[in-house]
C-alpha cells in the first residue's frame, strides 16, 4: 500500500489551550507530509505568533507552516476554501456545525473536537479520598475550561454524604490567583468577563431549579482578573440544565444514585461523548461501566486529563438529540480508550 499526503491542512484553534494545540495539530500534519495553516483564536493569538518565530528558527521551508489570524469570518473563509484538503478544529459545537456547513461544498475532510459534559461515577466501594482528589483536580484544571474534564458527578447513596462533604472541603481549599505572580495556586482566572457571567448564570439557574449550594457560587472578590469561586452543587437531577449543558467553569454538580446502572443511564443521557470516569475497587464493575458508557475515553480511578501517549478522541452520539434537536458531535471513533490507575 502506498500512502500519500492529504495536502493542505487547516488547524483552527480554541483559546483554552492555544500553545499546546498548535503542536497537536501541526505535528501530525507535518510528519505525514502535509502543509498546515493555523488560525488561532482571536482571544489568544500572541503565543501563536511567538511559535512562528520558533518554526522559522528550525529552518522549515517557506509555506510548510503558516498562520492566519482574525475573528470567525477568517475561520469561515478558511473552512470554505477549495485549497484546503482537511480541517482539524477544536472548539464549540455551534462553530463545528458552521465549519461543517462551510466545508460541505468542497467535501473537505473534517476532524472535529467539540464540547463535552464528562460524567464521573463514584461507587460505594470507591476510595473516596482518591475520588475527591481526582475529581477536584479535574474540575479546577485550567479553571474548569477543559472539554474533557469532569463536569458532573453521580455518587452512590451509601457514600454520598461523605463524598459531598469532602469534595466541598477540597473545593473550598482550592487556591486561586494570578499564575504569573503566585506559583503556588491551583486555579487561575476565566478567559474574560463574559465567561464569568455565563458561569454565574448556570449556577443561578441550577439553584432556581432546586440545587443546593454547598460552596462558592459567585464571582471571587479580587482587585483584578475574572475569577469564579470553586463551586459545589448538591441535590441535582437530570431535569436541571447544569447536568446537561457544558459549564466551562469551576462548578461541580452532584446527583445521588442508587446503582451503577442508574449512574450509567444518566451519564449516557447527553448529546456529546468525549470522556467519562468511574471510581471503584471492583474491576468487574469498572469493566461493565467501560462497556456501557458511550464515551470515547473512560478513566478508572484517576482524573480525566488524557495521557500524552494515548489516543484522544470522542464518540459520535448519533442516537441522541440536543436541546435544539441536533446531534452533538465529537470526533468519529470506532473504539474506546481506557485509562486505569490501580
Amino acid at each position: 500500500m502506498f500512502r500519500k499526503p492529504v495536502g493542505v491542512v487547516a488547524g483552527i484553534l480554541p483559546w483554552n489551550f492555544p500553545f499546546f494545540l498548535i503542536a497537536r495539530k501541526m505535528a501530525p500534519a507535518l510528519v505525514t507530509g502535509n502543509t498546515i495553516v493555523i488560525k488561532p483564536s482571536e482571544e489568544t493569538p500572541n503565543n501563536c505568533f511567538e511559535f512562528t518565530k520558533l518554526a522559522a528558527e528550525v529552518g522549515l521551508p517557506d509555506g510548510v507552516f503558516n498562520v492566519i489570524s482574525g475573528r470567525g469570518d477568517i475561520g469561515a473563509e478558511l473552512s470554505g476554501s477549495a485549497k484546503v484538503d482537511m480541517i482539524s478544529f477544536t472548539g464549540s459545537v455551534k462553530t463545528g456545525e458552521n465549519i461543517m456547513a462551510a466545508a460541505a461544498p468542497n467535501i473537505t475532510k473534517l476532524n472535529l473536537e467539540l464540547g463535552g459534559k464528562a460524567p464521573a461515577i463514584v461507587l460505594d466501594d470507591a476510595d473516596i479520598d482518591m475520588a475527591v482528589k481526582a475529581i477536584r483536580d479535574s474540575r479546577v484544571i485550567n479553571s474548569g475550561q477543559v472539554c474533557n474534564c469532569a463536569e458532573r458527578v453521580y455518587v452512590q447513596r451509601g457514600v454520598a454524604e461523605e463524598f459531598i462533604s469532602k469534595i466541598t472541603d477540597a473545593m473550598n481549599e482550592t487556591r486561586f490567583g494570578n499564575p504569573l505572580v503566585d506559583k503556588n495556586i491551583d486555579m487561575g482566572p476565566l478567559i474574560n468577563s463574559q465567561a464569568v457571567m455565563k458561569v454565574q448564570e448556570a449556577v443561578s439557574t441550577a439553584i432556581a431549579q432546586g440545587a443546593k449550594l454547598e460552596c462558592g457560587g459567585t464571582r471571587a472578590e479580587t482587585p483584578q482578573g475574572h475569577y469564579f469561586l470553586p463551586t459545589v452543587l448538591s441535590g441535582c437531577d437530570m431535569s436541571m440544565d447544569i447536568m446537561k449543558v457544558e459549564t466551562f467553569g469551576p462548578v461541580l454538580p452532584i446527583q445521588i444514585v442508587d446503582s451503577l446502572d442508574e449512574a450509567i443511564e444518566h451519564a449516557n443521557n447527553c448529546d456529546v461523548g468525549l470522556t467519562s470516569s468511574i471510581f471503584t475497587k471492583d474491576l468487574s464493575k469498572a469493566m461493565h461501566a467501560v462497556k456501557m458508557l458511550e464515551f470515547g475515553e473512560t478513566y478508572i480511578n484517576r482524573e480525566h486529563f488524557e495521557a500524552m501517549q494515548g489516543y484522544h478522541a470522542g464518540m459520535r452520539k448519533s442516537g441522541l438529540g440536543g436541546a435544539d434537536g441536533k446531534h452533538g458531535l465529537y470526533e468519529f471513533l470506532s473504539t474506546q480508550v481506557v485509562y486505569m490507575q490501580c
